[in-house]
Protein backbone atom coordinates (compact mmCIF):
# COMPACT_ATOMS: atom_id res chain seq x y z
CA UNK A 1 0.00 0.00 0.00
CA UNK A 2 1.35 3.42 -0.95
CA UNK A 3 1.50 6.45 1.30
CA UNK A 4 -1.20 8.16 -0.82
CA UNK A 5 -3.48 5.13 -0.43
CA UNK A 6 -2.91 5.23 3.32
CA UNK A 7 -3.70 8.96 3.41
CA UNK A 8 -6.90 8.44 1.42
CA UNK A 9 -8.02 5.62 3.70
CA UNK A 10 -7.23 7.71 6.78
CA UNK A 11 -9.35 10.56 5.44
CA UNK A 12 -12.20 8.12 4.72
CA UNK A 13 -11.89 6.56 8.18
CA UNK A 14 -12.46 9.99 9.73
CA UNK A 15 -15.89 10.31 8.03
CA UNK A 16 -18.08 7.25 8.74
CA UNK A 17 -20.82 8.17 6.23
CA UNK A 18 -18.34 8.62 3.39
CA UNK A 19 -16.92 11.52 1.39
CA UNK A 20 -18.22 12.77 -1.94
CA UNK A 21 -15.95 11.49 -4.70
CA UNK A 22 -15.69 15.03 -6.11
CA UNK A 23 -14.35 16.21 -2.75
CA UNK A 24 -11.77 13.40 -2.70
CA UNK A 25 -10.67 14.52 -6.17
CA UNK A 26 -10.51 18.14 -4.97
CA UNK A 27 -8.19 17.00 -2.16
CA UNK A 28 -5.81 15.65 -4.79
CA UNK A 29 -6.73 11.97 -4.79
CA UNK A 30 -7.02 10.62 -8.34
CA UNK A 31 -9.73 8.54 -9.97
CA UNK A 32 -7.10 5.82 -10.42
CA UNK A 33 -6.25 5.78 -6.72
CA UNK A 34 -9.92 5.60 -5.70
CA UNK A 35 -10.58 2.84 -8.26
CA UNK A 36 -7.57 0.91 -6.94
CA UNK A 37 -8.89 1.10 -3.38
CA UNK A 38 -12.29 -0.13 -4.56
CA UNK A 39 -10.81 -2.99 -6.62
CA UNK A 40 -8.68 -3.99 -3.63
CA UNK A 41 -11.77 -4.10 -1.39
CA UNK A 42 -10.45 -1.30 0.83
CA UNK A 43 -13.15 1.21 -0.13
CA UNK A 44 -16.50 1.26 -1.86
CA UNK A 45 -18.37 3.85 -3.91
CA UNK A 46 -22.12 4.18 -3.38
CA UNK A 47 -24.65 6.48 -5.03
CA UNK A 48 -26.39 9.06 -2.86
CA UNK A 49 -28.64 12.08 -3.19
CA UNK A 50 -27.61 15.54 -1.98
CA UNK A 51 -29.94 18.47 -1.59
CA UNK A 52 -28.72 22.02 -2.07
CA UNK A 53 -31.60 24.32 -1.35
CA UNK A 54 -34.45 23.02 -3.49
CA UNK A 55 -32.14 21.32 -5.97
CA UNK A 56 -31.44 17.59 -5.72
CA UNK A 57 -28.31 16.11 -7.27
CA UNK A 58 -26.88 12.62 -7.50
CA UNK A 59 -23.42 12.13 -6.00
CA UNK A 60 -21.06 9.25 -5.34
CA UNK A 61 -19.84 8.66 -1.79
CA UNK A 62 -16.50 6.95 -1.21
CA UNK A 63 -16.57 4.88 1.98
CA UNK A 64 -13.91 2.86 3.75
CA UNK A 65 -14.60 -0.86 4.22
CA UNK A 66 -13.72 -3.00 7.23
CA UNK A 67 -10.79 -4.34 5.21
CA UNK A 68 -9.64 -0.75 4.63
CA UNK A 69 -9.80 -0.01 8.36
CA UNK A 70 -7.77 -3.12 9.12
CA UNK A 71 -5.23 -2.18 6.46
CA UNK A 72 -4.56 1.26 7.93
CA UNK A 73 -4.62 -0.10 11.47
CA UNK A 74 -1.87 -2.57 10.56
CA UNK A 75 0.23 0.18 8.92
CA UNK A 76 -0.41 3.00 11.39
CA UNK A 77 2.78 4.85 12.35
CA UNK A 78 3.52 5.74 15.96
CA UNK A 79 2.00 9.24 15.63
CA UNK A 80 -1.33 7.84 14.43
CA UNK A 81 -1.45 9.69 11.08
CA UNK A 82 0.18 9.38 7.68
CA UNK A 83 1.88 12.63 6.79
CA UNK A 84 3.75 13.71 3.70
CA UNK A 85 6.83 15.90 3.98
CA UNK A 86 5.98 18.73 1.57
CA UNK A 87 9.36 20.48 1.81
Amino acid sequence: MTLEECRALQRLADVPRGIAKTLMLAHGFTDELIAGLVLSGLATVVPDIARIGKQTIEIELVMITDAGRKAIWNRMPVGGRFEIDRT
